[in-house]
Formats: C-alpha cells, structure tokens, sequence
C-alpha cells in the first residue's frame, strides 16, 4: 500500500471534485434546458457519481487497512460520506427531472444551479485548506463561505415555493415542483453538511 502522508487530505479534494463534476453538468443541463432530459444526460450524470463512488469505496478500503490514519478515523469517514452526498443529491436533481418528465423549468432553476456550483467550488476550496490543519488560519472562515451559499440557497428556497404555491394552479405541477425545489436546496445543505463535517475533524484534531 503506497504510503502517502496526505493521502486522505488529496482524496477529500478528489472527491469533492467529482461533486464539482456533478454541479457543473447539473448547471449544464439546466442552461442548455431544451424540453426536457435526455437518457444520454441521465446517463451522463449517472457516470459521474458512479465514479465518485469507486473513488470513495477506494479511500475506504485504503482506511479499513490504515495502522494509524493522519487525523481521526471517524473524522475521514464522516467527510467522505458526506462528500459523497453532495454529488449524490446533485445526481438525484437530474434524475429527478428525467423520472418526471419535466417539459418546461422555471427562471429561479439557474438560480439554484449556479449557487450549488458556488457551494461545490468553496468546499473544494476548505479542502484545500485542511492539508494545513494545525497551521491555518482560515478554515472558519472557509466553512463560513459554505455556510453563506447554503443560506442563500434556504432563501431561493423559501421565495421559490412562496412563488409556486401563489401562482400554481395545477396539483401535478404544484407536487412536482415542491419536491424538486426541495431536492435542490438538498444539494447546498449536503454541502454545508460536508463543511461541518470539516468543521468537527479540525476541531477533534487540533
């Protein structure tokens, strides 16, 4: 097993860049939006997040053998899964939009989309950070960056359902729509997730 001193530290950037991956195609799709979701573009997201996952099944097997892991165990686990839900609910939004047969989005869609992109980009960023654990100085502040996008995204959130339920007549659309405003803001909350889970190893290993 090759030995790298910070190999947990450049796994967790690999796979949030997997989740970056993810928010990038999911923004694609939604920009280039043209009647619906192809089973190509289904496909394609579903690549993605199948390589995120033998990634992940890869640091485990790694950890599962690892004598004495850099920083806590249950610290590296709780990243990794937590990482592995953002590119998950971001999957789940594309898969969503295919399984319903979604003809015709809204304008706050980009909205989502480019904030789910922001939240991907400053996560990858505190993972970054944390190969400097014990020296840096900015990793509150990065988790706060996180943080921000998911609470603007809590306030698309809030406004786009407002919006739905005021101006939607239709009890299809109206099911439709709560669900998948729902499973979009679940991709910024899994991010701020992931930050906390950043948060709690820094402060287990201080």
């Amino acid at each position: 097993m090759k030995k790298t001193k910070n190999y947990y530290f450049d796994a967790f950037i690999e796979l949030i860049e997997y989740s970056e991956k993810a928010a990038d195609y999911l923004d694609y799709v939604v920009d280039n939006f043209n009647s619906g979701i192809s089973v190509e573009q289904k496909d394609e997201i579903h690549v993605i997040e199948h390589q995120a996952d033998i990634a992940k099944h890869d640091v485990l097997e790694r950890l599962v053998k690892e004598f004495l892991p850099p920083i806590n165990r249950d610290d590296i686990l709780n990243i990794i899964r937590e990482i592995d839900d953002v590119t998950d609910a971001i999957e789940d939004v594309v898969l969503r939009l295919y399984t319903y047969n979604v003809k015709i989005i809204p304008s706050s869609l980009p909205k989502y989309t480019e904030l789910i992109r922001l939240c991907c980009k400053a996560l990858k960023e505190l993972a970054v950070e944390f190969h400097l654990l014990k020296r840096s100085k900015n990793i509150h502040i990065l988790i706060e960056k996180v943080l921000e996008y998911e609470r603007e995204c809590d306030v698309l959130y809030s406004e786009s359902l407002r919006d739905l339920f005021v101006n939607e007549q239709d009890a299809a659309k109206l099911l439709i729509w709560s669900d998948l405003y729902n499973r979009l803001e679940n991709c910024c909350d899994a991010c701020g997730e992931a930050s906390i889970a950043f948060e709690t190893a820094y402060l287990n290993n201080l």
